[in-house]
């Protein structure tokens, strides 16, 4: 059976166990925006959680106790254990809810995570008196940062992406702490969650701020030294004025629309096999067959980051024909037909746009692709219905 996030909590409450929307979910609520994930506070441990929801996951190097994946809105579960009964009888207390949650807050790395919303009661409960920070729109920790940074070695990276998150302003006194790089073993092995967190921030709409970050502390060139690499690479200026390659594809993730993972992963690799393929000719600098060595190194890369074959597929088709679009209007029709047939030929058109606009070049010709490729649906679904023109 699939539960929606509302279900899941009322599932908990009619079983004499109480819930809350916990952290992420709670600070998104009272900010009014549409949570990316869904966090659910109980009293219910672990067992009893397993009975009520059969399809329960357990994730390794995670912080939540179980996680329920439901698409678009996976649940992660937080159990409480208080060492007392975990049934909701006549005798919980509203003070000993108040001191479970002012537990439970005190384990949250942010203060503007420290926030629950009691679904049976229908209000928030703000343990660590952290409203103020969330009004002011700053991210500091809950606890001393150099703690924290001592038990949690991607601290760094969980910062970037709460700021992806809230775009808030990241705390003088944290900035100061990753910009010593005193914490960098943490990365030298990307598990699920490293890849999660960092996939989370390529998708927030805020790439390319988080990733400027990540940048300074020298975390990403220890997650993605391909692109890192990219800094050595010294562009035309009259192709592309923006500067460097590093600089030109953090660029392009600032002109995504909307963004999805396998697009803004394409878009971090799509010219990654120019550090390997430039030549110098009379005309200036040349990359000839960059996009296949930029194929190449992806499949590398994406094994790292956990993506599966069908998601592989898609990405080595983008990187693969990002530059094929220049050519549009002189492509042969059994070159043409498959690329306007392909399911991800929409991201593909996404990222020739950025491509372009990174660039500071004019996007006559994204227009004009779009518009052939308009015609050519119109045109192909006249011929299923036996019209040709």
């Amino acid at each position: 059976m699939i539960f929606n996030h509302e279900q899941c909590g009322a599932l908990l409450l009619e079983n004499n166990f109480w819930a809350c929307y916990a952290f992420e979910t709670a600070r998104d609520l009272l900010l009014k925006r549409k949570p990316s994930v869904i966090n659910i506070l109980t009293n219910a441990d672990l067992l009893q959680i397993s009975k009520l929801f059969s399809d329960i996951s357990f994730r390794k190097n995670s912080d939540e106790h179980a996680y329920y994946d439901q698409g678009d809105y996976p649940v992660r579960f937080f159990t409480m254990d208080n060492g007392e009964n975990h049934s909701l009888d006549q005798t919980f207390s509203i003070e000993r809810k108040k001191n479970s949650l002012k537990r439970a807050a005190e384990y949250s790395l942010f203060s503007i995570n420290s926030f629950f919303y009691d679904l049976e009661e229908g209000i928030f409960y703000d343990p660590l008196d952290a409203y103020p920070l969330l009004k002011k729109g700053v991210i500091k920790t809950v606890n001393n940062p150099e703690q924290t940074a001592a038990m949690l070695p991607t601290f760094a990276l969980k910062t970037a992406k709460v700021f992806s998150e809230t775009g808030f302003e990241i705390d003088k006194s944290l900035v100061r702490l990753f910009k010593r790089n005193e914490k960098l073993s943490g990365y030298k092995e990307i598990n699920e969650v490293i890849a999660g967190d960092f996939l989370d921030i390529c998708v927030s709409g805020r790439a390319y701020e988080a990733l400027s970050f990540l940048d300074e502390w020298n975390i990403l060139e220890l997650l993605l030294p391909e692109v890192s690499v990219l800094k050595t690479v010294n562009q035309d200026k009259d192709h592309h004025p923006e500067g460097n390659g590093f600089w030109h594809t953090l660029g392009c993730l600032k002109c995504v629309k909307k963004p999805n993972k396998n697009l803004m992963m394409a878009i971090l690799l799509h010219d990654t096999g120019k550090a390997i393929t430039a030549i110098e000719h009379k005309s200036g600098k040349a990359f000839p067959n960059h996009s296949s060595a930029s194929k190449a190194i992806a499949r590398k890369v994406l094994h790292r980051f956990y993506y599966n074959s069908e998601e592989m597929d898609e990405i080595f088709f983008l990187v693969q024909n990002h530059m094929i679009l220049n050519a549009v209007d002189r492509l042969p029709r059994n070159i043409l037909r498959p690329l306007f047939t392909s399911p991800y030929f929409s991201n593909l058109l996404e990222l020739y746009r950025a491509d372009l606009e990174s660039g500071y070049h004019k996007v006559d010709s994204y227009y004009n692709t779009a518009r052939m490729y308009k015609e050519f649906l119109r045109r192909d679904k006249l011929k299923r219905q036996g019209i040709y023109l």
